[in-house]
């Protein structure tokens, strides 16, 4: 999915994965876990 690809992509050179492949798996897991829209929540209640 093009969500996971663009966030693996910027964990990658954020310098958090060491490859696309490593950051697909990091942020399919955050996304499966609840951690990312948690995470969306709380950005989107800070900014209103």
């Amino acid at each position: 999915d093009i969500v996971v690809l663009n966030s693996a992509a910027a964990l990658m050179v954020a310098g958090k994965a060491n490859d696309l492949k490593q950051g697909a798996e990091m942020a399919a897991a955050s996304i499966d876990s609840g951690k990312a829209k948690k995470a969306l929540d709380t950005l989107v209640r800070i900014c209103a």
